[in-house]
């Protein structure tokens, strides 16, 4: 029951973004923006991590999923592909270290932001 709980939140922000993306106009797409109000609602502790916990994990481990299909789709252009392998793997490998390199960053930040020492476990 926990799980759908989290669930639900998680669906609302992103319809919730959505519905503002498709009547502002924004150039955003709504998934991005509704995720944005999740860590808003986050933050503000409107909603509590523990309700979004156990259904963000389970996203996380059931992500394979949902870019294998766009993986899979890819070898049909394999053809049009063929002349910029090198540029594709060499943006895949960049864009793969700077989001390790900003998402350890952000990891830092905000355990200076919450005051947790590295190693500390708190719960």
């Amino acid at each position: 029951m926990e799980k759908l709980k989290g669930f639900l939140v998680i669906l609302l922000c992103n319809f919730a973004g959505s519905v503002a993306v498709h009547f502002s106009g924004l150039p955003v797409p709504g998934s991005v923006l509704g995720m944005l109000l999740l860590l808003a609602l986050l933050l503000l502790r409107a909603v509590k991590l523990a309700t979004v916990e156990p259904a963000a994990q389970m996203l996380i481990g059931l992500m394979i999923l949902f870019i294998l299909p766009s993986s899979i789709g890819l070898m049909n252009y394999l053809d049009k592909l063929a002349g910029v392998v090198a540029q594709l793997i060499l943006i895949a490998v960049l864009v793969t270290v700077l989001a390790v390199i900003s998402s350890g960053w952000a990891a830092q930040l905000t355990a200076r932001a919450t005051g947790r020492k590295r190693g500390g476990q708190h719960g």
